[in-house]
Protein backbone atom coordinates (compact mmCIF):
# COMPACT_ATOMS: atom_id res chain seq x y z
CA UNK A 1 0.00 0.00 0.00
CA UNK A 2 2.98 2.26 0.89
CA UNK A 3 4.60 1.89 -2.09
CA UNK A 4 1.30 2.58 -4.11
CA UNK A 5 1.29 5.47 -2.50
CA UNK A 6 4.59 6.60 -3.13
CA UNK A 7 3.99 6.17 -7.02
CA UNK A 8 1.03 8.21 -6.93
CA UNK A 9 2.50 10.74 -5.00
CA UNK A 10 5.61 11.12 -7.30
CA UNK A 11 3.06 10.82 -10.77
CA UNK A 12 1.07 14.20 -9.37
CA UNK A 13 4.56 15.82 -8.52
CA UNK A 14 5.68 14.72 -12.13
CA UNK A 15 2.17 15.98 -13.26
CA UNK A 16 1.99 19.30 -11.38
CA UNK A 17 5.81 19.91 -12.34
CA UNK A 18 5.13 19.66 -16.44
CA UNK A 19 1.54 21.84 -15.65
CA UNK A 20 3.95 24.53 -14.63
CA UNK A 21 6.49 24.14 -17.50
CA UNK A 22 3.68 24.40 -19.80
CA UNK A 23 2.53 27.92 -18.43
CA UNK A 24 5.34 29.12 -18.50
CA UNK A 25 5.85 28.48 -21.65
CA UNK A 26 2.59 29.75 -23.25
CA UNK A 27 2.93 32.85 -21.34
CA UNK A 28 3.37 35.97 -23.38
CA UNK A 29 1.36 33.88 -25.99
CA UNK A 30 -2.21 34.31 -27.74
CA UNK A 31 -2.57 30.85 -26.29
CA UNK A 32 -2.45 32.00 -22.55
CA UNK A 33 -4.38 35.71 -23.35
CA UNK A 34 -1.10 37.60 -23.56
CA UNK A 35 -0.10 36.58 -19.77
CA UNK A 36 3.03 37.94 -18.54
CA UNK A 37 6.15 35.73 -17.98
CA UNK A 38 7.38 37.97 -15.07
CA UNK A 39 6.05 39.37 -12.25
CA UNK A 40 5.02 43.43 -12.04
CA UNK A 41 7.67 44.32 -9.59
CA UNK A 42 10.58 42.87 -12.05
CA UNK A 43 9.14 44.13 -15.14
CA UNK A 44 9.01 47.73 -13.20
CA UNK A 45 12.48 46.87 -12.63
CA UNK A 46 13.67 46.55 -15.64
CA UNK A 47 11.72 49.41 -16.87
CA UNK A 48 12.80 52.16 -14.55
CA UNK A 49 16.52 50.96 -15.30
CA UNK A 50 16.17 51.28 -18.58
CA UNK A 51 14.23 54.87 -18.63
CA UNK A 52 17.01 55.89 -15.81
CA UNK A 53 19.61 55.98 -19.24
CA UNK A 54 17.12 56.96 -21.71
CA UNK A 55 14.25 59.11 -20.70
CA UNK A 56 14.18 62.49 -18.83
CA UNK A 57 13.11 62.64 -14.89
CA UNK A 58 9.97 64.53 -15.59
CA UNK A 59 8.61 61.79 -17.73
CA UNK A 60 9.92 58.75 -15.39
CA UNK A 61 6.42 58.54 -13.72
CA UNK A 62 5.72 57.00 -16.89
CA UNK A 63 7.69 54.27 -16.42
CA UNK A 64 5.80 51.56 -15.04
CA UNK A 65 3.66 49.02 -16.04
CA UNK A 66 0.09 50.34 -14.95
CA UNK A 67 -2.74 48.43 -16.29
CA UNK A 68 -5.40 49.53 -14.86
CA UNK A 69 -7.36 51.84 -17.43
CA UNK A 70 -8.05 54.76 -15.01
CA UNK A 71 -5.22 55.07 -13.52
CA UNK A 72 -2.88 54.81 -16.94
CA UNK A 73 -4.91 57.57 -18.29
CA UNK A 74 -4.41 59.89 -14.87
CA UNK A 75 -0.62 59.05 -14.39
CA UNK A 76 -0.27 60.25 -18.65
CA UNK A 77 -2.25 63.19 -18.62
CA UNK A 78 -0.39 64.09 -15.22
CA UNK A 79 3.00 63.67 -17.04
CA UNK A 80 1.83 66.23 -19.89
CA UNK A 81 -0.37 68.48 -17.78
CA UNK A 82 2.00 69.78 -15.51
CA UNK A 83 4.42 69.92 -18.26
CA UNK A 84 7.02 67.54 -16.73
CA UNK A 85 6.67 65.27 -19.70
CA UNK A 86 7.15 66.48 -23.47
CA UNK A 87 5.36 63.47 -26.17
CA UNK A 88 8.63 63.81 -28.17
CA UNK A 89 10.15 61.26 -25.52
CA UNK A 90 7.02 58.30 -25.94
CA UNK A 91 9.41 56.72 -28.17
CA UNK A 92 11.89 56.41 -25.67
CA UNK A 93 9.39 55.66 -23.02
CA UNK A 94 7.51 52.93 -25.03
CA UNK A 95 10.98 51.74 -26.01
CA UNK A 96 11.94 51.31 -22.62
CA UNK A 97 8.31 49.78 -21.74
CA UNK A 98 8.92 47.20 -24.99
CA UNK A 99 12.64 45.74 -23.68
CA UNK A 100 13.04 46.18 -27.75
CA UNK A 101 10.54 43.52 -28.52
CA UNK A 102 8.08 43.54 -31.05
CA UNK A 103 4.71 43.38 -29.16
CA UNK A 104 2.02 44.01 -32.32
CA UNK A 105 0.49 40.38 -31.98
CA UNK A 106 -1.12 41.20 -28.19
CA UNK A 107 -2.27 44.51 -29.83
CA UNK A 108 -3.67 43.08 -31.77
CA UNK A 109 -5.07 40.75 -29.60
CA UNK A 110 -6.36 43.21 -27.45
CA UNK A 111 -7.95 45.17 -30.13
CA UNK A 112 -5.67 48.17 -30.83
CA UNK A 113 -6.60 47.65 -34.40
CA UNK A 114 -10.60 47.66 -34.08
CA UNK A 115 -12.35 49.35 -36.60
CA UNK A 116 -14.21 51.17 -33.99
CA UNK A 117 -11.26 53.11 -32.64
CA UNK A 118 -11.06 54.76 -36.45
CA UNK A 119 -7.63 54.77 -36.90
CA UNK A 120 -6.15 51.69 -38.74
CA UNK A 121 -3.27 49.96 -37.68
CA UNK A 122 -1.59 53.38 -36.61
CA UNK A 123 -1.87 51.86 -32.91
CA UNK A 124 1.02 49.25 -33.60
CA UNK A 125 3.77 51.39 -34.35
CA UNK A 126 3.53 51.89 -30.09
CA UNK A 127 3.31 48.29 -29.73
CA UNK A 128 6.82 48.07 -31.67
CA UNK A 129 8.66 51.35 -31.06
CA UNK A 130 12.05 50.03 -31.95
CA UNK A 131 10.58 48.53 -35.08
CA UNK A 132 8.53 51.24 -37.11
CA UNK A 133 9.35 54.00 -34.51
CA UNK A 134 7.29 57.02 -33.32
CA UNK A 135 9.11 60.07 -34.77
CA UNK A 136 6.08 62.23 -34.16
CA UNK A 137 2.57 62.41 -31.80
CA UNK A 138 -0.73 63.44 -34.24
CA UNK A 139 -4.07 64.08 -33.45
CA UNK A 140 -4.89 60.25 -34.75
CA UNK A 141 -2.45 59.05 -31.72
CA UNK A 142 -4.46 60.53 -29.15
CA UNK A 143 -6.40 57.03 -29.44
CA UNK A 144 -3.41 54.70 -28.87
CA UNK A 145 -2.13 56.78 -25.74
CA UNK A 146 -5.97 57.18 -24.66
CA UNK A 147 -5.39 53.07 -24.39
CA UNK A 148 -1.69 53.01 -22.58
CA UNK A 149 -2.76 50.61 -20.45
CA UNK A 150 -3.06 48.10 -23.14
CA UNK A 151 0.08 49.59 -24.67
CA UNK A 152 1.72 48.84 -20.94
CA UNK A 153 -0.28 45.45 -20.84
CA UNK A 154 1.19 43.96 -23.92
CA UNK A 155 4.78 45.37 -23.52
CA UNK A 156 4.80 43.72 -20.10
CA UNK A 157 3.71 40.69 -21.59
CA UNK A 158 6.34 40.58 -23.88
CA UNK A 159 9.10 40.58 -21.46
CA UNK A 160 10.81 36.79 -21.84
CA UNK A 161 11.54 35.24 -18.81
CA UNK A 162 15.23 34.66 -18.42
Amino acid sequence: MFRILAVFCILVAVTYAQDAQDKEAKCGTAESEFAPCVTKERADNLFKQCCKQYVPPGCQSLCQYETDEVTARNILMQAIKTEKCDLKHTSAILFCASQNQDNRKCCEHLNLTDAKLGVGDRCLRFCDPAGEGINTISRSDVTCLFNWNVLMYCHHAGIQLE
